[in-house]
């Protein structure tokens, strides 16, 4: 099974995603033959359902043999919700607004095989419908590498996630932290005040409870600025825009551009 954002995030290397909102496989595959490490299918406030979510998985893997990681965010922490998305493919899971550690341990139970967790077994996509490398060795070989390489990512944007940060990534199959900034803010009372010293020592506090358990943090950001603030701080890797954001900046910068070049030509002729 290959997880190269995990390859990456393992080495030290900043990895580079994007939220996917457009709806389309055709979308997926454009992603998938980018220079992006992942992108992040949004079962949340997207549109999508199972059906789709694997068409994207399998247009984006189909361009990108796999350099390109496939991560979906589920529409909340049920196990329904946690075990379909991982079912269908996707490499990494994040759940939203997280309240406690009691429902992170709901999270591992339902996303993790034994002995981590209870998730249940079925040879479904992500092992190749049993034809993976990884069935064909032996169920304990397989059930070791989906708990290695599908990871479980609660997304922190409460104050309750943020006041268990340390217990929640301590837990055994909780593989690292979402920062959602604009949640985070909102529920600490200074919503998008980003420079706010309340919340930057929230993600402060978080990043060091990362790395004292040995795990990795990604953290939502608006632009490159911004990214690489949050990398200073030490955050291993910035999810940026959504694609939608991405489509409509450059159209609106193509158009600017080409109004540019023409009035420049215009004027050096009537020169």
């Amino acid at each position: 099974m290959i997880n190269k954002f995990l390859e990456k995030t393992r080495e030290g290397k900043l990895t580079v995603g994007t939220f996917f909102e457009m709806g389309h496989a055709a979308v997926g595959e454009v992603i998938g033959q980018t220079e992006l490490d992942y992108f992040i299918i949004d079962c949340e406030h997207g549109p999508y359902d199972i059906e789709s979510v694997g068409d994207v998985i399998r247009a984006a893997e189909g361009v990108s043999g796999g350099k390109v990681t496939p991560f979906a965010r589920s529409k909340d922490s049920e196990r329904a919700s946690i075990l379909k998305l991982l079912d269908i493919g996707a490499k990494g899971i994040i759940i939203p607004h997280v309240q406690s550690l009691e429902e992170a341990k709901r999270i591992v139970e339902y996303g993790k095989y034994f002995p981590v967790g209870d998730r249940g077994v079925a040879v479904s996509r992500s092992v190749k419908y049993g034809l993976s490398d990884e069935t064909n060795q032996g169920i304990k070989t397989w059930l070791e590498e989906c708990n290695e390489k599908e990871l479980l990512i609660p997304q922190c944007e409460t104050t309750g996630c943020l006041n268990q940060i340390e217990e929640i990534m301590a837990l055994d199959g909780i593989d690292g932290i979402f920062v959602g900034p604009y949640d985070l803010s909102a529920s600490l009372g200074i919503p998008a005040e980003f420079d706010n010293l309340k919340f930057l020592k929230a993600i402060k506090r978080i990043i060091k409870a990362v790395k004292t358990a040995g795990k990795f943090a990604i953290i939502y950001v608006d632009d490159e600025k911004t990214a690489a603030e949050r990398c200073a701080l030490g955050y291993d890797s910035v999810t940026i825009q959504l694609d939608s954001t991405v489509y409509f900046r450059a159209l609106n910068k193509m158009v600017e551009e080409v109004h540019e070049v023409a009035e420049g030509i215009i004027t050096s002729q009537e020169i």
